[in-house]
């Protein structure tokens, strides 16, 4: 059997890397397998029975059927995946930013020498570790069918050596935001720490899956309730002043403010330590398009407690309605999507990227 190394990236850039090395193994399915191909004839005991090749203690295991061999082994891990995704909560927010605080110089890695058919796999937000394809066999009608598994206890120290790690960077964040005299800097680091804390609780659901004696060994190097304590507190000390010219129904100010408070800051009027500035406008544009048109423009900055510009938002566009109103209104929908997409987006980055140094 041929085999080939390649690293298990747990949460690192996933979706990337997930189909890097995907597109890598693939080259090698059609030469290399761990368990035994047939084709024809009476049907395998595995089929009627998945456990009696791999038994349920030891292996989590599901049988995937395709019109190929390769869609059968993607079947495989959808079933697999199902295994999770009716238990565990997956949050994509906090799946993509853990992806980026681990990446560079804080990227911790998982590497093992695996045979050429196991791979890493991404579907929609749950990540599958250390698939293996088993014993297949293809019908007189040319359907195939493989065994898709995830040995138990091989998995469990893989997440175990990923979550213990991963608890280490959590606490070294913990301690680095208590160094920083900067409020926002201060707020990042406890954010990026967050951000660990929830992968790893999500990764411990999985674990209790794969191998609940795993998971009832590990303990967490620092207190989480401390940390959220620390979060919420250090959260309720950043108080924003907002102020946007041009907003005369003040839409774009009641927005900016939700999009603060969501994330659990505060707006406090004149006497904030931190601000969100800014400028919209709204113009008409003479289009032949048989519907009333305008055009909206929308910046905005935000500044720490020493007044630097540490995060912008600068969008345009163009709305349509039956009616002027209509395309006003459509407008300030853009913009508000905006908002929760864009600029808290880039808040968040900005928070990542004193994690990331």
């Amino acid at each position: 059997m041929n085999r080939v190394a390649i690293m298990l990236f747990i949460g690192v850039n996933m979706k990337k890397q997930a189909l890097v090395i995907l597109g890598i193994l693939l080259m090698f399915l059609s030469c290399a397998s761990s368990g035994a191909s047939s084709s024809g004839g009476k049907k395998p005991a595995w089929l009627a029975d998945k456990h009696s090749a791999y038994p349920e203690e030891k292996y989590l295991v599901e049988i995937g059927e395709g019109s190929s061999l390769k869609k059968a082994r993607q079947d495989g891990v959808i079933a697999l995946s199902q295994i999770f995704r009716t238990t565990v909560k997956v949050d994509s927010t906090v799946r993509t930013r853990y992806q980026d605080l681990s990446d560079g110089e804080n990227i911790l890695e998982s590497s093992m020498e695996t045979s050429a058919d196991e791979t890493i796999t991404q579907l929609s937000d749950e990540t599958l570790v250390n698939v293996h394809f088993g014993e297949s066999w293809t019908d007189d009608m040319g359907r195939s069918y493989v065994i898709a598994y995830i040995d138990r206890m091989e998995t469990a120290m893989i997440y175990r050596q990923r979550i213990e790690e991963d608890g280490s960077l959590t606490d070294y964040f913990i301690r680095e935001s208590a160094t920083q005299k900067d409020l926002l800097k201060r707020f990042g680091f406890l954010d990026a720490a967050v951000v660990m804390d929830k992968n790893s609780k999500m990764m411990l659901d999985q674990l209790d899956i794969i191998h609940s004696p795993s998971r009832r060994s590990i303990l967490p190097s620092y207190d989480d309730e401390q940390l959220y304590s620390l979060y919420s507190d250090t959260a309720g000390k950043m108080l924003y002043t907002i102020s946007v010219e041009g907003d005369v129904d003040q839409k774009i100010t009641f927005s900016v403010a939700q999009v603060l408070t969501e994330r659990g800051f505060v707006v406090a009027g004149a006497d904030g330590n931190l601000s969100v500035t800014g400028t919209v406008v709204l113009e008409d544009a003479n289009l032949d398009n048989g519907y009333e048109n305008i055009r909206w423009a929308l910046y905005l900055e935000m500044r720490n407690e020493a007044g630097e510009v540490v995060v912008t938002m600068d969008e345009k566009k163009r709305e349509s309605g039956v009616s002027r109103d209509a395309a006003v209104a459509r407008g300030y929908r853009s913009m508000e999507e905006m908002l929760q997409k864009k600029f808290i987006a880039d808040l968040e980055r900005y928070f990542d990227s004193f994690a990331r140094k």
